[in-house]
């Protein structure tokens, strides 16, 4: 959508779509935060902005990219069509353009200026850890690299620690891995920043998988180049619109221990001995919005599951069959399940493309296939294909001792699991071949 530059500016337009909450009552960031947000998704998947936060004193938004349809008016296309602009956009990337001036550095606080504790980072759920910062998109590089040549965006938690520090636990397949690696190996620490509240295709980008700068996502997605400005302690680069920015290192050679937290299986993670961050500035625009996102809540599946696997999941399908023509991980799945909808011209098509999906992405561990008549974005269509399409003992089959996610609780330490097919498409044998459609009809023309 054009004319979004910013957290602002995306508020503002779910507010003008009705998919904005607010309240100026006083809100605890003490679990109040992470059952008001519950509770906002449970309800129709709004986002959340509470602008009287107790003892602190900045705002907090979260769910801001919950729902479907506030991530089409980020991306500004239409649902089922957020799987194809998407694999455009990483075949078309715009490089960030640089400014020597920015929102982000309004504010600047350094030395004993320092003080994570003013930040309304709340805990989330009852047996979360601490104060974790979920919302934050980490920018990094190359440890000997060029600021242009390689940067990179990526989501991790951050349980904060004190006033200048904080513990990160550091996924295995990110990039930042690497670069970490690479630093700690010659004995030095590793220059990040933490980008907190922006124009929400920074966090699209940021969740993605491209081996390169993801702000050139991001600027695709808005066909024109996202601003940029070079970090007061490092030269990393940070979005020039952000509303916080947190700057420090990653200490090599000493680790503590961070979590547990709500995460997106819907289940507290153990704990972890992870690195420790030395915050050396941290930045902030006038009036600035804090932006979390709830442990296990659909904003945190879309971000990390849903967004960025889709194009190749979509990839994968189409490869074994032509007559795929959309697919969609829902939130509501965990990550963990996929839909794909098809024109089958063979009964066995819709098998083959199943076990398809699930060589996509290791996640996947259910797969329904349904027909082009069903709605894959509307849980209840899928369940009818599942209820009146399906004989259980000719259209389901299980791959048993299969590769998965190792959070997944029904699967061993080492993420093996059984996973399962559903061919949930019309067959020619069924004796009710025609399904009944009403016509749409707009009811503001009868009022």
């Amino acid at each position: 959508m054009s004319g979004i530059k910013d957290l602002r500016d995306f508020l503002a337009v779910l507010k003008d779509n009705k998919l904005l909450f607010e309240t100026e009552r006083a809100v605890d960031w003490k679990y109040e935060i992470g059952s008001l947000l519950a509770t906002l998704e449970a309800e129709g998947q709004r986002t959340g902005l509470f602008h009287n936060i107790k003892d602190k004193e900045f705002s907090v938004c979260g769910n801001v990219l919950a729902s479907m349809d506030g991530i089409a008016l980020a991306l500004g296309c239409r649902k089922d069509e957020m799987t194809d602009f998407l694999a455009d956009c990483l075949e078309h990337p715009v490089k960030p353009r640089v400014v020597a001036d920015a929102p982000c550095h309004e504010n600047i606080r350094m030395g004993d200026e320092i003080d994570l504790e003013r930040i309304p980072v709340p805990i989330h759920a009852p047996k979360d850890g601490g104060p974790i910062i979920t919302g934050g998109g980490i920018v990094s590089k190359e440890i000997d690299g060029t600021p242009q040549r390689y940067r990179n965006l990526s989501f991790q938690r951050m349980h904060v620690k004190g006033k200048d520090k904080f513990s990160i636990m550091i996924n295995e397949w990110r990039h930042l891995k690497d670069f970490y690696d690479q630093a700690e190996s010659q004995g030095r620490a590793l220059p990040i920043a933490v980008v907190i509240g922006a124009d929400p295709v920074i966090y699209v980008g940021a969740g993605l998988r491209y081996d390169g700068d993801e702000t050139e996502i991001a600027g695709a997605i808005r066909k024109s180049p996202i601003e940029v400005v070079k970090c007061i302690t490092s030269d990393i680069y940070v979005p020039a619109t952000a509303e916080f920015v947190i700057e420090g290192e990653i200490l090599p050679d000493y680790r503590e221990k961070e979590g547990p937290l709500g995460e997106f299986t819907g289940h507290y993670s153990e704990p972890w001995n992870s690195p420790m961050v030395q915050v050396k500035a941290i930045t902030h625009r006038n009036g600035a919005i804090y932006q979390t996102i709830n442990g296990a809540s659909f904003e945190h599946i879309n971000l990390g599951n849903v967004l960025p696997r889709e194009p190749l999941l979509k990839t994968h399908t189409q490869y074994v069959s032509k007559g795929v023509t959309n697919v969609h991980i829902p939130p509501y799945g965990s990550g963990f399940l996929a839909i794909v909808q098809m024109k089958k011209k063979n009964p066995g098509e819709p098998k083959n493309v199943a076990l398809a999906a699930m060589t996509a992405y290791v996640n996947i561990k259910n797969v329904i296939v349904v027909d082009e008549d069903v709605d894959i974005y509307d849980p209840a269509d899928v369940m009818w294909a599942v209820s009146n399409r399906v004989i259980p003992e000719r259209d389901i089959f299980y791959i048993h001792n299969a590769q998965g996610h190792e959070l997944d609780p029904c699967s061993d330490e080492r993420g093996v699991q059984t996973k399962m097919g559903i061919d949930a498409t019309l067959n020619e044998e069924s004796r009710c071949l025609e399904r009944v459609r009403y016509p749409k009809v707009d009811l503001k023309d009868y009022q």
